[in-house]
């Protein structure tokens, strides 16, 4: 029998879209896994071609016993520790995580060795931020001889439709203290704390960023030996960007942590909908080339962030099953041809495009 590819997670906002995307591609092969077997067999049922439901507690300290037969774990749920990972590569399973928290990433590189020496192969950072935020600071850092600054810039439309994990996650975000590389040094800053600007392509007006703690700005900062690096977070309509702003210098961070109020914003984040399904990421590197200072920036612009979350997971995991297996744990812009993959990810999103030099970078 042809080995199984289990998305944990699966039938999640992000889950389904890799398990709709492979199920026809790989019949039989496909498991969709969560905490609910109800859940998982229904999800099942109405993708066909074979995809089958299981009950699986990444938590549960005996979960790897039920992965008989897999080639490939992907990962569309937080974990609290690195237990699971460590027993999936150990047991010669590649993985693959859309995880956002940068302590589980920090984690999970330490298990580089392991994965080496059982011949496993993690990738991790695949979605929009992490992910291809990181393959465009990539590409803009190798368009210039030395790098002093990576800014990176992430817009999501409030219009889009993004899953409970996804909204908890930026809520807990919003006004939370976080360390920035700046020459090489920790410096202490809050979320939505500072304002930078972007162009975004074929705009003709900047947009306002404002700091956020997205994983890829330390990620990027060890991966390509930065010394500064920082991640801007622009929301559309360009004036809910600014509200929010205010909002969390008025206190709304500290309001949130109130349940009912919780629960209200979450909801109101799932039904009301205002602008629109537009997501892009803008990677700006600044230093030298041959001529002197230079800017360089790559830039991908589409719609609906979990679908593009998706199509990364998908091709990723097509890679992984095809061979293209280097072993140990690496972040996306690591993973031999990534550029490629990026290109595949637009095209299977009608339009979304990738800009790389030459077109104008933002002042």
């Amino acid at each position: 029998m042809s080995r199984q590819v289990v998305i944990v997670g699966g039938y999640g906002q992000v889950g389904r879209e890799v398990a709709r995307a492979l199920a026809p591609e790989f019949p039989g092969r496909v498991v969709i896994a969560g905490r609910s077997q109800a859940r998982a067999e229904a999800l099942a049922a109405r993708l066909g071609h074979g995809v089958r439901g299981m009950a699986l507690d990444v938590e549960d300290a005996a979960a790897v016993d039920r992965l008989h037969g897999a080639a490939l774990v992907v990962m569309c749920v937080d974990q609290t520790r690195d237990d699971f990972v460590r027993a999936c590569l150990a047991a010669g399973l590649d993985y693959v995580d859309v995880t956002a928290r940068h302590a589980s990433l920090v984690a999970f590189e330490r298990l580089d060795v392991l994965a080496r020496e059982a011949g496993s192969t993690a990738v991790l950072s695949v979605g929009l931020a992490p992910g291809v935020s990181n393959v465009l600071a990539a590409m803009a850092a190798e368009r210039l001889a030395r790098v002093e600054r990576m800014d990176l810039f992430v817009l999501l439309g409030a219009g889009d439709v993004h899953g409970d994990a996804a909204v908890a996650w930026t809520l807990d975000q919003l006004d939370a203290p976080f360390e920035v590389l700046e020459g090489g040094r920790a410096r202490r800053v809050r979320g939505f704390g500072e304002r930078a600007w972007v162009r975004l392509p074929e705009e003709s007006r900047p947009r306002a960023g404002w700091r956020f703690a997205f994983p890829d700005q330390h990620v990027v900062a060890r991966t390509l030996g930065i010394p500064t690096v920082s991640t801007w977070l622009c929301l559309d309509p360009p004036w809910l960007t600014g509200l929010v702003a205010l909002a969390v210098r008025l206190g709304l961070g500290r309001v949130l942590r109130v349940p009912t109020v919780r629960r209200c914003v979450t909801w109101l984040l799932h039904h009301v909908r205002v602008g629109s399904e537009a997501c892009a990421v803008v990677a700006r590197a600044r230093g030298q080339d041959a001529r002197g200072d230079a800017t360089r920036e790559c830039a991908l612009v589409g719609r609906r962030e979990a679908a593009l979350t998706g199509s990364v997971l998908v091709e990723v995991c097509r890679e992984l099953l095809g061979g293209n297996r280097p072993g140990g744990v690496l972040h996306l812009d690591r993973l031999p041809g990534r550029d490629a993959l990026l290109q595949r990810v637009a095209d299977a999103n009608p339009g979304t495009r990738v800009f790389i030099p030459p077109w104008p970078a933002s002042p």
